[in-house]
């Protein structure tokens, strides 16, 4: 969620105008309207901040005035505001996320969440993260193909935004959210049943190197042939990078076809390299998506802070004919008394008259 002062604002001229204020609070604070009401520390903040602008915008006060509901409105928050910050910092409220269109009826994904969560003693998986935002944005915009009637598989889906989103809005066919931590799972069957997605989204307890892992889909009994691994910030540890590659294997051996998508926030270039090069090493192709985040002032939903650039990768497995041909040439090119090392040398070097 944006901080509220980073947010965009109306000029004051307009805020102030009687039917300004009470589309704000029909549409963001009258409960009789509104379906779910932002997580409550953070409306306080919103409103918190609206009042200092409607304050500051009044110039008569025969003619200006705040109008009565946002005022009880934010009396009322105030005297709820809880004194008990780690109770409201832990406890899970809905946050809903709007896509990113211009549009007066946007898609949106609600999730039970603590997004004021730091990720520390494990609660990683308790709150929706900036590249699981950014991943569904490229999703939703240029990669929508990669999910349109397919089936997915999401590794470490915590709380279930991306595989929520997927099956509400993008037409997926099955997903298969899984996570290693149980009670996280149990939120994410939560959101969603919550979000109507429940006979589409399933979940299944799965930690990375483990191999006696069955994938079925609980509603028809059946194994289901995936074709999309997702995967967001996943990339904390070096040292999982091992338990990680083994899954992956796993996977693409029992799903010849299947491609997989990761985002993630690049919090240290050495920790990145090591992924890469783990791929490298496990025979994986991996290319980065051609799509930046845009700058925070100019997001339309989904908004994500762009502090840590976030990068999205596209990774297949290298086919064992490819993957043979490369370790001969090498093995060829690495022996110099071999009479084939020169031709593999010239087959290698392009025609200096030829584009490549």
């Amino acid at each position: 969620m944006l901080d509220p002062d980073e947010i965009n604002y109306p000029m004051e001229w307009f805020m102030k105008l009687p039917a300004t204020q009470k589309w704000i609070y029909n549409h963001l604070f009258n409960e009789q309207n509104v379906a779910i009401i932002p997580y409550s520390p953070y409306a306080y903040r919103i409103l918190k901040k609206l009042m200092s602008i409607l304050e500051a915008a009044m110039e008569d006060p025969e003619e200006d005035e705040i109008s009565d509901d946002l005022a009880n409105c934010f009396a009322e928050m105030l005297a709820k505001k809880s004194n008990n910050d780690i109770d409201s910092i832990q406890e899970k409220r809905p946050v809903t996320y709007t896509a990113p269109v211009l549009d007066l009826d946007p898609p949106t994904v609600t999730i039970l969440e603590a997004p004021s969560l730091l990720a520390s003693n494990g609660d990683t998986g308790n709150r929706t993260w900036d590249a699981a935002l950014f991943l569904a944005t490229y999703l939703f915009t240029d990669g929508r193909r990669f999910v349109q009637d397919k089936s997915i598989l999401e590794l470490g889906g915590g709380l279930g935004f991306v595989s929520v989103f997927c099956g509400k809005h993008l037409d997926a066919r099955h997903v298969l959210l899984t996570d290693a931590s149980e009670a996280i799972l149990n939120t994410a069957k939560q959101n969603a049943e919550l979000n109507g997605v429940d006979n589409i989204v399933q979940t299944s307890v799965l930690e990375w190197g483990t191999r006696d892992f069955d994938l079925v889909s609980q509603s028809e009994g059946d194994t289901v042939s995936y074709d999309l691994i997702l995967g967001s910030d996943m990339l904390y540890e070096p040292r999982d990078f091992p338990a990680l590659m083994s899954t992956l294997q796993d996977l693409f051996a029992r799903y010849p076809k299947i491609q997989m998508l990761i985002s993630s926030a690049v919090r240290r270039e050495e920790t990145l390299q090591s992924f890469l090069d783990a791929c490298k090493e496990n025979s994986f192709d991996i290319e980065r998506v051609l799509m930046d985040p845009p700058p925070e002032k100019e997001q339309l939903g989904f908004f994500h802070s762009t502090f840590f650039e976030i990068h999205i990768y596209h990774v297949t497995k290298r086919s064992r004919l490819v993957t043979d041909g490369r370790e001969f040439l090498n093995l060829m090119l690495n022996k110099k008394d071999n009479p084939t090392r020169s031709k593999a040398c010239m087959f290698l070097t392009p025609d200096p008259g030829r584009s490549v």
